[in-house]
């Protein structure tokens, strides 16, 4: 039985003992799965449509993130590269055969890089008519909320590690995409409202104070799993614990340094994320609570006429 890929081994197979099979990983073990790459693809193609839209123009309101709504494009290319190379790089192919540490670099890619990437890539954006899916955009309105956002993102992330989910992901193929496309959709729901990149007449900015709340949360749960995959003795996914061994790590040694990346480069990001939004305030602390008066002042013209022609 494979993983459905192309190269993949049977790790799942191969003996845990002193004389564990040998795995092999080269620069030129690439995934190269069609459905990824034309998934990236079509990101790519509803962006260009974007654009010519008029749904991002140079002329948007940047001004939380960077000075120039041209720099948006480079954003945008950096989160599709960090996804294409968690996604079909020797990351995938192997954190899916061999080392819990690299399926730990690929999962923080796709839930905390390539989402916010992307979304700076379209900061600024002028929202889409009322008219269009109303239904769906008050559920995505609802979900995007700073706490309901956090709480969904924190939930997927644990439920996943759960060991009998996670060992489930690594010999059943369509768990693992059901496992990849969650986090990637949590990821982008999280750091929706911290990028918080529409701009409207109805859109109202989110608090920088909230965001770091956040991302303060967030944290919680990357550390608690790191320190405890740092710290035990015993491997918690079989299918590691079998799996051939690469580099000379045993899976607990492996494990460890997957503990490390998951709290350590979590936070990282994290605190990134954080100091930006903290020095921006340094910076000019009215500036936010001038966004969130012009934006209600707008919403106010927007809504007045509409009172007037309907009096109560």
């Amino acid at each position: 039985m494979d993983h459905g890929k192309p190269g993949m081994v049977i790790a799942h197979l191969a003996p845990f003992s002193g004389g564990a099979a040998q795995g092999k990983l080269g620069l030129t073990d690439w995934s190269w799965d069609p459905t990824v790459l034309l998934g990236l693809a079509l990101l790519v193609a509803v962006y260009v449509v974007a654009v010519r839209r008029g749904l991002l123009r140079n002329d948007d309101d940047t001004a939380p993130w960077f000075t120039r709504a041209a720099l948006r494009p480079w954003f945008f290319a950096a989160g599709i590269l960090s996804g294409f190379l968690a996604l079909q790089s020797p990351i995938d192919t192997g954190g899916d055969d061999f080392l819990l540490s690299l399926h730990m670099i690929q999962h923080l890619v796709l839930m905390m890089v390539s989402p916010p990437l992307v979304l700076l890539g379209i900061a600024g954006m002028r929202s889409l008519p009322d008219n269009i899916a109303p239904r769906w955009r008050a559920l995505w309105t609802f979900i995007t909320r700073p706490w309901p956002a956090t709480f969904i993102f924190n939930a997927v992330l644990l439920i996943w590690h759960i060991p009998s989910w996670y060992d489930a992901t690594l010999t059943t193929p369509w768990i693992h995409i059901v496992e990849h496309l969650t986090f990637i959709g949590v990821g982008v729901i999280f750091w929706w409202p911290i990028v918080d990149p529409l701009r409207g007449a109805r859109t109202k900015p989110v608090s920088p104070f909230v965001k770091m709340g956040m991302l303060g949360l967030a944290g919680i749960p990357p550390t608690v799993l790191g320190f405890l995959f740092a710290l035990i003795g015993t491997p918690a996914y079989q299918f590691y614990a079998r799996a051939p061994r690469l580099w000379g790590l045993s899976a607990v040694q492996d494990q460890q340094i997957a503990g490390v990346i998951m709290f350590g480069l979590g936070n990282i990001v994290y605190f990134v994320a954080i100091s930006i939004i903290f020095l921006r305030l340094l910076g000019n602390p009215a500036d936010d609570e001038a966004e969130v008066e012009r934006s209600e002042r707008t919403r106010a013209e927007v809504e007045r006429p509409s009172a007037e022609h309907h009096p109560v």
